[in-house]
């Protein structure tokens, strides 16, 4: 059962107040806003005041006035546990790029994929501390194939005629939702941009809890305790800009190619405190807010390595192993690169995708330690972080629990299926993007889900016509571009140009990958290499499209020409 809860129309230079806006976003055209309900809800969950009862799933769906219709869809994913207030006459659950692309003429729709709670991750249980099998449902994928129903249907009956095209945009948690339905329903758009999709959650979810492993088995402390995470947070932020300065040829900042980045801090005099020995390396570093000692850089290591299933590292691990072709020893999966932001994973902690792994709500954190939205509430229990309780190996065993239960609790949240068969006899096209310093999903994970689908769908030219994956050097995790350079001169990191707070009314060239999806669809013109700038001009290159990398061919960085595919 469908109901309109709402129907609003909003004037051009009205205030919008998205959920993710610093400040309101300003309509750029006339837009009628319809909020619709689609039934049924949770009905496992008998409570109507607990987080894990919904009565449906919240839709909003964005009409621009007809005569600045271009009669297309441009439907936008959700971030996190999504969530959001739209399901609420008086709020708004869009987030801003929604909002942006139905100002420049699409029909855009969302979802709270089920539930209003916004980065609440406290659905996903019962109140009785069962996983609530119903929330995943329409997380995993029903909320998604609504969206595209309820988006086409609506536009079809207010313009009198239906889109010439449609079209799927979603980062992170809204990439994997993509991705869900590129696989399952790829019948449902023509063109999906994925970025940064969160595909592999009982692998990488689970698993961002292990630097927090590490420094309880190697440190003897956790977030848990603030001033000593900070400490060593503020060490690893020290290593980390060595690391880039060791491995960046180009002097960028930056670096093209983190998976090719061998720096190893026990075997840097300058990193080790003084006097510190490690085999042939003595430390020379007097200043004891930078320098490690040897188990702070061995800990460092083993964070950079990734989890295995006894703590261990290899040193002489490789850019193939590093990149995502394949595991090393005892590696369940990669870690963020060399050259990424590494604080937050340091001084808070995530439990949600353990508790889950676990079908225990006492193994997430409690929210003094717990990143924003990640805490769960829940009834059935007051204990928390019993995941300061595991070691190495009951981590391991935490992910193959998870992904054994992956078709009968979450729907197949895993969202990892290589065969794209029936997207390529429909004709449809996607284009995926990677952040190379993304601090939330690691990039490596992203790019082996590639490899395996060209594995399956028989090597990267065939998947080539009609997927096309691109690796965006210095690109840290967000759906509207944020640059990292380990230098603290992000102005100086080209990006990609997207919709969003800072560009509300962009055209083709301020709208990059999208545009170039675009062109793919309508045109039959496979998007090549994209150039790309950074805000202060300083530096322009092309991102390439895999396994092709943005390579620096020797001159000024300024030049597009100083740069190559290769």
């Amino acid at each position: 059962m469908t109901r309109v809860l709402a129907v609003r129309q909003v004037h051009k230079g009205e205030s919008l107040q998205a959920p993710d806006a610093p400040k309101p976003v300003t309509a750029a055209a006339d837009l009628c806003l319809v909020k619709l309900l689609v039934g049924p809800g949770f009905t496992a969950e008998k409570n109507k005041d607990a987080r894990s009862w919904s009565d449906g799933i919240g839709i909003e769906v964005w009409l621009p006035a007809p005569a600045n219709w271009n009669e297309r869809i441009r439907n936008y994913g959700g971030g996190g546990w999504v969530g959001g207030g739209h399901r609420f006459a008086d709020k708004i659950g869009s987030k801003v790029p929604a909002i942006v692309n139905a100002n420049i003429g699409y029909v855009s729709g969302t979802t709270d994929a089920g539930q209003p709670w916004y980065q609440d991750g406290s659905f996903t249980f019962l109140s009785n501390g069962k996983v609530n099998r119903e929330a995943f449902r329409d997380f995993s994928v029903r909320a998604m194939v609504e969206q595209a129903v309820k988006t086409r249907a609506l536009a079809t009956l207010y313009y009198g005629r239906k889109p010439k095209f449609a079209y799927y945009d979603g980062h992170s948690q809204g990439g994997r939702q993509g991705l869900k339905i590129v696989q399952d329903h790829p019948e449902l758009y023509d063109g999906y941009m994925i970025a940064a999709p969160a595909i592999n959650i009982p692998r990488f979810g689970v698993l961002s809890i292990y630097p927090q492993l590490v420094m309880k088995t190697e440190l003897g402390f956790t977030a848990a305790d603030a001033p000593r995470a900070a400490a060593f947070a503020t060490k690893v932020e020290a290593a980390t800009k060595r690391a880039v300065a060791t491995c960046d040829k180009v002097g960028l900042g930056f670096l093209l190619d983190n998976f090719a980045c061998d720096y190893d801090p026990l075997k840097d005099a300058a990193a080790l405190c003084a006097g510190v020995q490690v085999t042939a390396v003595t430390g020379t570093n007097g200043d004891a807010t930078t320098c490690m000692s040897a188990k702070e850089a061995t800990a460092l290591d083993k964070i950079w390595y990734g989890a295995t299933d006894d703590g261990s590292f290899d040193a002489l691990e490789s850019a193939t192993t590093r990149g995502g072709k394949k595991l090393g020893a005892h590696q369940i999966w990669w870690a963020f690169t060399r050259g990424t932001g590494l604080r937050s994973a340091i001084t808070s902690t995530g439990g949600d995708n353990l508790a889950l792994a676990l079908q225990d709500v006492r193994y997430a954190s409690s929210p003094d330690i717990a990143n924003p939205g990640i805490a769960i509430s829940n009834s059935s229990t007051d204990i928390r972080n019993k995941w300061m309780e595991l070691d190495y190996g009951g981590l391991a065993k935490a992910v193959k629990q998870f992904e054994a239960a992956q078709s009968s609790l979450f729907s197949d949240l895993a969202t990892d299926n290589v065969d794209l068969s029936k997207l390529r006899r429909l004709g449809g096209k996607v284009i995926v993007y990677n952040g190379l310093v993304d601090d939330a999903i690691p990039p490596a994970g992203n790019i082996n889900w590639h490899e395996r689908v060209a594995e399956k769908m028989g090597g990267n030219a065939r998947v080539a016509k009609f997927m096309r994956m691109y690796v965006v050097p210095g690109a840290a995790h967000s759906s509207q571009g944020r640059p990292f350079a380990a230098n603290g001169k992000n102005e100086s990191v080209p990006l990609p140009k997207l919709p969003g707070n800072a560009n509300q009314t962009p055209a083709r060239d301020q709208d990059q990958f999208f545009a170039a999806l675009t062109d793919w669809v309508e045109k039959g013109i496979a998007p090549e290499d994209i150039t790309i700038a950074s805000s202060d001009g300083t530096v322009v290159y092309p991102v390439c499209v895999y396994p092709k990398k943005t390579t620096w061919a020797g001159g000024p960085i300024g030049q597009r020409t100083s740069f190559a595919c290769r």
